[in-house]
């Protein structure tokens, strides 16, 4: 539910920016979740997988794989 999702969300973040104050660089942008399949989308901006993988362990999220995406904008 969305109530739930906003926690995740927040843990998410906050998990990017304490490593971002490591030096990790590692943002997070969004998520999606889908509430009727139990299913929660993180998108990240990270130079490496496991910079992700970092964020989600403390966030204390796991995790089912992570998959590198390229994102094309409209106009490009």
């Amino acid at each position: 539910d969305e109530p739930t999702a906003a926690v995740i969300a927040a843990r998410v973040e906050g998990a990017a920016a304490e490593l971002r104050s490591l030096g990790l660089p590692v943002v997070w942008l969004r998520s999606l979740a889908l509430p009727g399949e139990e299913t929660y989308f993180c998108l990240f901006s990270a130079e490496m997988v496991e910079h992700v993988i970092a964020a989600n362990e403390r966030a204390g999220l796991g995790f089912d794989h992570i998959t590198e995406v390229v994102t094309i904008e409209p106009g490009t």
